[in-house]
């Protein structure tokens, strides 16, 4: 059956799948997804194609031969389908994105849209600047999650404001059985020795641009921190440009430099008190999301988005200053006064009322109103 919108995205899996699956069952329109061969959220009932597979390569050029591939495929679907509307989650080759974007939206006249989850990609400083100037131009909306991310594109890029729609990252909630949660959460807490403890997190890929260099660093040149048998680090994930060998040796700090299933990041989320995002860059979190889903207090800096919940109600802390003394200072003042944790996680309507905010059913609204406005202007 021909759709009138296309909605792609190559990285659909983990917290992106659960981004994508929450805001296409909460949409009023027909859409055909094209997605990864590694999708891995819930049953999949949505109407999809899992037509990308570079992901699972090792070989750079067998990606590069293999995301051309599936760019051939979707041109052929283009060419049959002629839809109306196509729908962008991320520009994983951005130079090639580019000119099969602008070359097809020529021959065939649809509207392309884009969710800039981030100004730029991680860890890249200004080396996409230029080509993501010229695929944010050729865009006829751009969509981003706060109002910080559509300034910085505003004033970075010189794209109008009416082009940029703030439509909000709504809360991930990771499915899980909860008889195998409940044994597993017991499993942790023994394996990790845990208990009676504050537990600080961080999980996921880390990352210089999540400021877990500098929260490795501080802990290693503190006593209060290194020397603490009253609290415990955790840092699992997968280590990108970033060496935790030296944090790794204190007797209270975790590392594991290993990728984290869906499940297992939900067990050690639900062990911690804290969640550390002392972000350097980010536009928003889809970790920070998943930890607000399961009421987990978080620490933030104030980039981009992060801190929007907390204006929202008090369901954590902010980070001063993001330099040494900063975020030490953060850090102490959370260990000295244990019941505010408690305090937090016991603020039922605070949780409510964040949860309110980040509803994907509003969110799900706000997306079909642009794309019924995107259908109307073509």
């Amino acid at each position: 059956m021909k759709q009138d919108i296309l909605y792609i995205d190559p990285q659909s899996y983990g917290n992106l799948a659960a981004y994508d699956y929450n805001l296409l069952t909460n949409t009023q329109k027909d859409i055909l997804y094209i997605h990864s061969q590694k999708y891995d959220y819930k049953a999949m009932n949505l109407p999809g194609k899992p037509w990308f597979k570079y992901n699972k390569l090792h070989s750079s050029l067998a990606k590069v031969l293999s995301y051309a591939l599936t760019y051939a495929k979707i041109f052929c679907l283009i060419m049959c389908w002629r839809p109306r509307i196509i729908h962008v989650q991320w520009f994983k080759m951005p130079t090639f994105d580019y000119y099969f974007y602008k070359w097809t939206k020529r021959l065939f006249r649809f509207r392309l849209v884009f969710t800039a989850h981030n100004v730029l990609p991680h860890n890249s400083g200004k080396r996409y600047q230029s080509i993501y100037g010229k695929l944010y131009a050729i865009c006829d909306a751009i969509v981003v999650h706060t109002s910080c991310t559509k300034k910085e594109i505003h004033q970075m890029f010189h794209i109008g404001k009416e082009k940029i729609h703030v439509i909000e990252h709504g809360i991930l909630k990771i499915p899980v059985d909860i008889q195998r949660y409940e044994q597993s959460l017991q499993l942790y807490r023994q394996k990790y020795h845990l208990q009676g403890k504050i537990v600080f997190v961080s999980l996921g890929e880390q990352s210089p641009y999540k400021g877990i260099d500098l929260l490795a660093k501080i802990w290693t040149q503190n006593k209060e921190l290194y020397d603490n048998d009253d609290i415990c680090l955790l840092l699992v994930g997968k280590q990108k440009e970033i060496n935790l060998r030296q944090v790794a040796n204190c007797k209270n700090v975790i590392v594991e430099n290993r990728h984290i299933p869906n499940d297992e990041f939900l067990y050690l989320l639900r062990a911690a008190d804290v969640y550390l995002l002392p972000y350097r860059q980010i536009s928003q979190s889809g970790a920070l999301l998943t930890a607000i889903s399961e009421r987990i207090p978080v620490l933030v800096s104030r980039v981009g988005g992060l801190t929007d919940p907390l204006k929202i109600a008090p369901i954590g802390w902010e980070i001063d200053k993001l330099d040494e003394k900063g975020l030490k200072e953060a850090l102490m003042s959370i260990i000295k006064a244990p019941k505010k944790i408690k305090d937090i996680k016991e603020n039922f309507q605070a949780w409510e009322k964040v949860a309110e905010h980040y509803s994907w059913k509003r969110i799900g609204n706000e997306t079909t109103k642009l794309y019924n406005t995107m259908i109307g202007q073509s």
